[in-house]
């Protein structure tokens, strides 16, 4: 099962040290931490068994909107 909280608080203090970054006016490096945030948490999540069944229902649920 997907760890959710932990791919959130990656994610979030991600954020935060991208925004400090930011306003320190170091841009280049806030897209950095936000890009490898976004690989991590990928990767995270790929690495979680996904069942068929998940698949089915992401896709109905595409297909309704």
């Amino acid at each position: 099962m997907t760890n959710y909280k932990k791919l959130y608080s990656v994610l979030f203090n991600a954020i935060t040290d991208a925004l400090e970054q930011q306003s320190e006016g170091n841009y280049e490096y806030a897209a950095l931490i936000l890009r490898t945030a976004q690989r991590q948490t990928e990767e995270m999540f790929l690495a979680e068994d996904v069942k068929p069944a998940t698949i089915h229902h992401i896709s109905e649920l595409r297909d309704k909107h």
